[in-house]
């Protein structure tokens, strides 16, 4: 699943030279970009992140995608919580 999370990222971004990607126990899939570049993975109402949820949720295992950029402190407002908010 990391893989394919990131094979995304690295299209839709900008600078995807500084995408990193880790997989956890949980079944989350950290990703972590360029500040400049996580508009554009979350996307417009949260599409395109709902658009990657969806395929991991296809491809099985009950994985999940946690979207942040770089320097970002962890206690932060999740994107998860945004995405809700504008639905």
């Amino acid at each position: 699943m990391k893989e394919l999370v990131e094979f995304i990222a690295k299209t839709l971004a900008d600078a995807p030279d500084q995408i990193e990607v880790y997989a956890a126990d949980d079944n989350v899939v950290e990703l972590r970009l360029a500040p400049d570049d996580v508009g554009k993975i979350i996307g417009r109402r949260g599409k395109t992140a709902k658009a990657i949820r969806t395929l991991l949720s296809a491809a099985g295992g009950g994985w999940d995608v946690d979207i942040a950029g770089h320097g970002e402190d962890e206690e932060d407002e999740d994107f998860e919580d945004d995405e809700d908010d504008q639905e």
